[in-house]
């Protein structure tokens, strides 16, 4: 930076001068012997002692020979002085003639970004110290392409010690108001090399501005009226924003330790009407940058997931889960990759899942909720190992559970699905739920198992027959969109014939489907089609 240079007025001497001032001061003092100072011989010399005579002493008379104007006039031009000197030092960087490409490498100490300022550079000393910059524009230096944040106004506080040091002024923090972020998820990679740790960060705080997320050139999500924090030290790295998400409050903390070997990060991740909180502890080697592991807490509602997982390669690896909610419990493992493509392979096994509570909330969703239950996205593939020891339902038909799921592109494979019925036999069913832009639909293969007879006749009232056949097959298509079945074959002894099949579908679409999702799932019905379906009805 370079300054006008005054010619009459030279501010860097006013320093040497009070030291001057007091160097004299201090040699008076040396002339003064005190150890052999007589106070008593000083009074008698001056003949003091008249003076202290309180009975004749007279205030009023001596107020008036005191001159308090003078004192007043004194102080005034002393503390105007003073203010005069400070408003000196405080207006004179504006002379100084600031250099842009200086303070884009300040902003932009970084290799992987540049700055480009395309506004003024000016000094302001109101409300503090520091350089107002308008219009900042940072990219990626490697391909040039990618607009990372584009800043309206820019304010890098300086410290009030050194204004006059033109060449070192030290700079306490940078301020960016009225700022779009574009994140690229794609990128994440490279957003890693821009926090070195070799590197010393001044303190910067983003105001009132967006974060826009992107999925290469696609816009996916956004954080709006965001204020965003971040605080480098020696030995720490604080995080903080908060602003709106998807029309709901958002708040992330991230603080990270560093220590010799490993760096130790707490986040914390809260969105207030959605009541979702996420915490973890995350370790991170020196030697393995791109690995970590630690503990995970998430919290939605009563729904709350705590595990211990490690990633490494692109893979986060979970070695051990607890799953619980007003619904189930129980535990998980597994893995999720993310390169090259997104894909899982999870086991979860649960102590208890509560059917009649998960079945009522079902029913208590609107129809266009209910059909988006079945509707998964293109993106989610993997495989899911899913089991219950125990299931609670109101007529505690089925006891537990166990089946191997595949979603492929939006559809739902059953490679393996059977329930056991405990004293009663067992069931199977195969199928796929295959969903399409116009419809979903469960197409299905499913085999039934009758151990006890006299006990399986007993639950569903059947009274009317000493035995029935130990097992029959069933195959067929569901319309989830429209609640409509449709039987394919239906082998009871032998295979059905067609009237037959007929007949059991209108029986199951009437009774089954009486009342939508409300009967369907509901015993009693279930109970009245088995026994029309074996003759027991007139």
């Amino acid at each position: 930076m370079k300054y006008i240079n005054f010619k009459r007025l030279n501010f860097s001497i006013i320093p040497k001068y009070i030291n001057n001032l007091r160097y004299n001061f201090l040699k008076i003092f040396k002339f003064i012997d005190f150890g052999r100072f007589n106070l008593k011989k000083l009074y008698k010399y001056l003949d003091v002692y008249k003076y202290l005579d309180i009975s004749s002493f007279s205030f009023k008379k001596y107020y008036k020979n005191i001159n308090l104007k003078k004192y007043k006039s004194a102080s005034y031009y002393f503390f105007v002085s003073l203010f005069i000197a400070a408003f000196v030092y405080l207006v004179t960087p504006i002379f100084y003639k600031y250099d842009k490409s200086k303070f884009e490498k300040i902003i932009c100490k970084d290799k992987e970004i540049e700055c480009l300022i395309r506004g003024k550079v000016r000094y302001s000393f109101y409300p503090t110290p520091r350089v107002n910059i308008n219009d900042l524009i940072i990219k990626d230096s490697l391909k040039k392409k990618n607009t990372l944040a584009i800043v309206k106004q820019v304010s890098i506080k300086l410290s009030f010690f050194n204004l006059f040091n033109k060449q070192n002024q030290k700079f306490k923090e940078i301020q960016l108001k009225k700022f779009d972020i574009n994140f690229y998820l794609n990128n994440i990679k490279k957003y890693k090399n821009i926090f070195k740790e070799n590197i010393s960060f001044i303190p910067i705080y983003f105001k009132d501005g967006r974060i826009l997320f992107f999925d290469k050139k696609d816009h996916i999500a956004s954080i709006n009226e965001s204020n965003f924090n971040l605080v480098f030290t020696q030995d720490e790295i604080k995080i903080k924003l908060k602003g709106k998400f998807l029309n709901d409050n958002i708040y992330l903390n991230i603080n990270t330790k560093k220590e010799e070997k490993i760096n130790s990060s707490d986040i914390i991740l809260k969105i207030s009407k959605l009541n979702l909180l996420t915490k973890a502890n995350v370790n991170t080697s020196k030697d393995r940058p791109d690995a970590f592991n630690g503990n995970i807490l998430i919290k939605k509602d009563k729904n709350k997931i705590t595990a211990v997982i490690e990633y490494m390669d692109n893979e986060i690896k979970i070695i051990k889960s607890n799953l619980s909610n007003a619904y189930l419990e129980g535990k998980s493992e597994g893995k999720i990759t993310f390169s090259p493509y997104f894909n899982f392979n999870i086991d979860v096994t649960l102590n208890s899942i509560n059917f009649t509570k998960l079945y009522n909330y079902f029913l208590s969703l609107d129809e266009s909720n209910k059909q988006k239950v079945f509707k998964i996205n293109q993106k989610i593939n993997g495989n899911l190992i899913l089991s219950s020891d125990k299931i609670y339902s109101g007529y505690n038909l089925a006891k537990s559970f166990e089946s191997r799921l595949k979603f492929n592109n939006g559809n739902i494979i059953i490679e393996q699905f059977i329930v056991n019925l405990g004293k009663l036999g067992a069931a199977d069913l195969l199928g796929k739920i295959d969903n399409t832009d116009k419809s979903t639909n469960l197409k299905f293969e499913s085999n039934v198992f009758v151990d006890n007879q006299k006990k399986f006749l007993s639950k569903f009232g059947i009274y009317n027959k000493k035995s029935i056949q130990p097992s029959f097959f069933v195959s067929g298509n569901f319309d989830i969109d429209n609640l409509r079945m449709h039987f394919y074959e239906i082998f009871y002894k032998e295979k059905s014939k067609d009237e037959d099949v007929n007949y059991i579908e209108n029986e199951f679409n009437n009774l089954m489907l009486e009342d939508g999702y409300k009967t369907l799932f509901h015993f009693p019905q279930f109970k009245e089609f088995i026994k029309s379906i074996t003759g027991d009805i007139n």
